[in-house]
């Protein structure tokens, strides 16, 4: 069995952090910042709640420490998936602005900054570790 190495941890706190500050607020406040492209005022609550389970996800492979590599290496992928999946998904949101054109694309350049540094950094964090 194979140690998480301390760049996976890192790339692991830094989702769940991420998504520890970004879930409550998609859940609680969903405007201005979440607005969805749809007339479902749930969508961006939805969503609220899966960055929270990220978020736990990500700090329970941290606290527990008796969890090798191989027994969290497929969610780990997946976690870093779903980063993938949203980076080719957020700027489709631009095509249907539901307030502020601005204001939207600012959230949406912002959003692709934070979700691109945090894919790199599992990114690099996976190939050290398979090392």
């Amino acid at each position: 069995m194979t140690e998480i190495k301390k760049i996976t941890k890192i790339s692991l706190l830094a989702y769940g952090i991420v998504n520890i500050l970004y879930g409550p607020m998609a859940i609680f406040f969903p405007v201005p910042l979440f607005i969805p492209s749809t007339t479902n005022p749930y969508n961006a609550r939805f969503g609220g709640a899966v960055l929270l389970g990220i978020a736990i996800f990500s700090f329970l492979i941290l606290i527990k420490k008796d969890w090798e590599w191989e027994r969290i290496k497929l969610a780990y992928q997946f976690l870093y998936y779903l980063l993938v999946a949203n980076i080719i998904l957020e700027p489709t949101r631009l095509l249907f602005p539901a307030t502020d054109l601005m204001m939207m694309i600012s959230q949406t350049i912002l959003d692709m900054i934070i979700m691109s540094t945090l894919l790199v950094l599992g990114v690099y964090s996976y190939f050290k570790q398979r090392e």
